[in-house]
This record gives C-alpha cells, sequence and structure tokens, in this order.
C-alpha cells in the first residue's frame, strides 16, 4: 500500500501516524511505501524556479540552499536573530512560488481565499479542480511515479490538521482522474474529528471510498482481509526517513507513549467532546519499544507526542539513559515537587518540558476542572529550570471562567515565574461545537462551513474575544515580552528545544 502524508504541516520531523500503519501493514506481510509529501512538496516549490522581483527575493534565492543547510545544523540555534532572518527568508520563498492572490502558504499554515477548508463543498471543488493547487506540478513531478509503481489498490491520505485539507483533497482528485484503478482511503486527526461530529453526513463518499475513524491499523488490515485477531501494537516504521530531509539540527522522530489523555477532564478540551478513549501500553513496554526506534534508527531528539507524558511513564524515563535527547508535553504532577526526579528526568536525555498551565488564576482552573495547584505549578517551574530543563508554558485566555481580573492574574504569575518560564504559548480560547460548555451559552459559527469544529459566544462575564486579543497584545506581552525567549518563528516549540540554555546562564 501507499501511503501518503499531504502538505502543510511543519517539516521538521516525519509524520507520526503512517509510520505506525506502515509497522502495522508490514508486519502483517503486506508491502507499504510511504511518502512524506508535506516536506517534499514544499521543498519542491522553495526550489522551484521563482522570478525575483524585489531585492529580499533575490537574496532568499541567491541564498537558498544556504538557508536549508544552516537550518540543518545546530549552529544557526546559538544565535536567535540570525535564525530568525533565516526562517524568515526560507518562508518568503515559499509563499512567492505561489499565486499570492490567492493562496497564502507558509512554513506553517496554508489558505485559500476562494475554499474554505471546513467546507465540504470547497474540499470536494478543491478535488475537482486539483490543476489549479499550488501543489499539482509536485503531485506530477514527486508522485506519479511512486502512484503507477505500487502494486496495492490501495492509496492511504493521512489528514491531520486543517493546513492540509484542502492540497489533500486535491491530491485526492488527482488520484481519482489519473489513476482509475486505485482506491482512496483517508483518515487521519483531522478526519476522526470531523467523523465524530454529531452531524456528520459522510459528504465524500463518491471520492473517498474509505473513511477511517480513530486509530487506522486494525481497520486497515481488516480492509486487506487480515482477522480481527491481529496484535494491535507496533513500533513505529521510519525506514521512510531521508536523511538531513527535514528542517531541523539532526534527525528528530515523534513517538507517541499513550492514545487520548490519562486525565481528560478539562471542560475546555476539544478531544473530551469527541469522547477520544485512553489507552497506554505498560512503561516497561513502553521503554523498550523506545529502545528499538534508538538501536534501528539513531535519533538525535525523540519527540514525545502523547496529549500527556503519564506520570509512570516519566517515572521509568528517568531511570533511563538513552543516546538521544527528548522532550514533550507534560501536567503539573507531584513527581515534578522532587528535585531529584527532575534531575533524573535531565540526565535520561529531557530537554524540554511542555507544559498546560491555561492560567495564573487558581479559581479559574478549578472551573476548568484542569486538576492543576498553582503552589504545585510554581515549584515545578522552579525544580525544572534547576535542573536544566527548558520549559514551554501554555496559556488560554477567554475561556468562559476567566475574566479581565483573572487575566491580570495570570499575568502576574507569568511576571513572578519569569526567571523560570523559557517560553510561553499564547491562545485565544476557541469554543469546542459539542462541548458540555457550549449548552450554557449563546453560540454562533467560528467559521461557516458544515465542517467547523468550533463556534463563537457571547463571554457571560463580558470577556469578549477583542478585549482578550488587546489585553495579550498590548498589555501581556508588553510587560513580559523582555523576560522570555521569543518563540521561533512558524516551528515555535518543535524548534525552540534546539536553543540551548546560554552559556553562564543559572
Amino acid at each position: 500500500m501507499l501511503l501518503i502524508f499531504p502538505p502543510i504541516a511543519k517539516p521538521c520531523e516525519p509524520p507520526a501516524g503512517v509510520a505506525l500503519l506502515s509497522a502495522a501493514l508490514k508486519e502483517n506481510g503486506f508491502p507499504c511505501e510511504v511518502v512524506d509529501a508535506n516536506i517534499e512538496g514544499m521543498l519542491h516549490l522553495i526550489q522551484s524556479d521563482v522570478t525575483a522581483k524585489d531585492v529580499w527575493s533575490k537574496r532568499a534565492i541567491k541564498k537558498r540552499e544556504e538557508i536549508l543547510f544552516e537550518l540543518k545544523g545546530s549552529r544557526i540555534y546559538q544565535n536567535t536573530d540570525r535564525y530568525h532572518q533565516r526562517v524568515y527568508d526560507l518562508n518568503h520563498m515559499l509563499s512567492i512560488s505561489v499565486d499570492q492572490k490567492r493562496f497564502k502558504i507558509s512554513l506553517s499554515d496554508y489558505s485559500d481565499s476562494v475554499l474554505s477548508s471546513v467546507n465540504s463543498k470547497d474540499l470536494l471543488k478543491s478535488a475537482a479542480e486539483y490543476k489549479e493547487n499550488p501543489f499539482y506540478g509536485y503531485f506530477e513531478a514527486g508522485l506519479r511515479q511512486k502512484v503507477e509503481d505500487s502494486s496495492s489498490e490501495y492509496v492511504g491520505l493521512s489528514i491531520c490538521y486543517l493546513n492540509q485539507a484542502l492540497v489533500g483533497f486535491a491530491l485526492a482528485g488527482w488520484i481519482k482522474d489519473n489513476f482509475r484503478d486505485k482506491k482512496i482511503i483517508m483518515g487521519g486527526g483531522l478526519i476522526s474529528s470531523w467523523m465524530s461530529r454529531l452531524d456528520y453526513t459522510h459528504p465524500f463518499d463518491e471520492l473517498i471510498d474509505v473513511c477511517i475513524k480513530g486509530e487506522g491499523e486494525q481497520p486497515l488490515l481488516e480492509l486487506l482481509g487480515k482477522n480481527k485477531g491481529t496484535k494491535k501494537h507496533y513500533v513505529p516504521d521510519y525506514d521512510f526517513v531521508k536523511k538531513d530531509v527535514y528542517l531541523a539540527p539532526g534527525k528528530v522522530l515523534p513517538f507517541r507513549a499513550s492514545i487520548g489523555c490519562y486525565w481528560s477532564k478539562c471542560r475546555f478540551c476539544p478531544e473530551k467532546a469527541e469522547t477520544r478513549a485512553y489507552s497506554s501500553q505498560r512503561a516497561s513496554k513502553v521503554l523498550e519499544d523506545l529502545r528499538i526506534i534508538e538501536q534501528k534508527y539513531s535519533p538525535d531528539y525523540v519527540h514525545l507526542i502523547d496529549n500527556a507524558v503519564t506520570p509512570a511513564f516519566l517515572r521509568a524515563l528517568s531511570h533511563e539513559r538513552f543516546s538521544f535527547k527528548w522532550y514533550g508535553f507534560v501536567r503539573f504532577e507531584k513527581d515534578f515537587l522532587d528535585p531529584d526526579f527532575c534531575r533524573n528526568l535531565k540526565e535520561s536525555g529531557c530537554d524540554m518540558l511542555k507544559l498546560g498551565l491555561e492560567s495564573g488564576d487558581q479559581a479559574v482552573l478549578n472551573q476548568m476542572n484542569k486538576g492543576t495547584d498553582l503552589e504545585m505549578a510554581s515549584k515545578t517551574l522552579k525544580n525544572l529550570h534547576a535542573a536544566g530543563i527548558l520549559t514551554f508554558v501554555y496559556l488560554l485566555f477567554g475561556t468562559s471562567f476567566e475574566d479581565k481580573a483573572a487575566a491580570h492574574k495570570t499575568l502576574e504569575f507569568v511576571k513572578a515565574h519569569k526567571a523560570y518560564i523559557d517560553y510561553l504559548n499564547l491562545a485565544v480560547f476557541n469554543l469546542p461545537k459539542f462541548s458540555e460548555d457550549a449548552e450554557g451559552l449563546e453560540t454562533w459559527e467560528f467559521y461557516h462551513g458544515d465542517l467547523s469544529l468550533y463556534l463563537n459566544f457571547i463571554h457571560p462575564l463580558g470577556w469578549d474575544r477583542k478585549q482578550v486579543k488587546h489585553f495579550i497584545q498590548r498589555i501581556f506581552k508588553k510587560e513580559v515580552s523582555a523576560s522570555i525567549r521569543k518563540n521561533p518563528a512558524f516551528f515555535s516549540s518543535n524548534h525552540a528545544v534546539f536553543f540551548n540554555r546560554i552559556k553562564g546562564e543559572s
């Protein structure tokens, strides 16, 4: 089977989902080829013949290969200003490679001024008008031979992010029009979210032969004739990863130790609305899988992509010593109150932890059902900093539980802990369409489209979206910008981990 991961996602590491699907297929005797069309397609555009019309474009194109080379090395990550110059240059090359009046393309985003990615009719139109898609040239140059050479009747498309939707459907339309003998399977996180909607009507049945909701390994095997009793646990297959192709200093491999969230109680979380079941292997088994990946692929970094790495697995990790470094998302848990535990995590290879604080107001956290205690969060940040582990803290403004005073408490918490926070991610709350909280609020569509997953709402405390954005831009950022590191442009936390502590920093 041919598995394709379409553009656009951040081009700094391979996709994890298709790696698991590939492992499942191969272990059950089915040949499989994975194509990361995201990185290939983006490089195709970046390296395409573009007529430079201004000084910036001429300079960037002239240094195109040098920029790509630098972002794959470690040196540039020691100079924030030079890093950002290179990233903006690269992004500019990508943006000018397409019709800028219609398409907006960046290293982390894709949009079309004509078609909407949350409208099923527009997605089908993207499929029908695939020749208008900016990646059509790549379909022909980079994918045609691979589809022709595939002996399987199936081509799988993994659509995980909204940025992939329009390109993914254009790709599906291209396959359907050019390879009449091929059947298309479509799955991934975004498809699963759409299929979880209470009002989902299966609008793509005439284009897509099979849509898969949730984890795809078992449904794929059953489709190919394997009985339901087949093995359900697989170690990701990264044989498709080509050397030095991704924009990162070394080989970064994503790895998932669990599915869903072990907490799964936060009222604001969109996955809670989808009732996604949580599952995990024993920590010892997951460590065994990591050892296999270490021995087989020799990664420089492992990115733990769990919704939140479990305390049990963190404890197991703290006793291990790997040849690679790692980072991932965690909750504020009591284990971090032990300085020795934090130091052991650092020695195991942990370079950065992403932590969802959301608010610096305890009352808001309680109403969110976040399960976070601010005193514990304070001690955690201090202990991780002392251990030499970078902290990337996520804040969420504008929930129905927050007002202006609560937002200012968050600001004060951050200012009080600025010495222990390395990076911040500031987000404005989007109300999940089918969440329990949506039932008690006056709402309207966030995006116009039958596949939209979020709602706008009238804030019960008068803290509307416009006020929230004004607070973030004019007050919060102004007061903390000097003390918090600048987020890597476009790549955010995926590149933040590579900026090591400044020498001599306490």
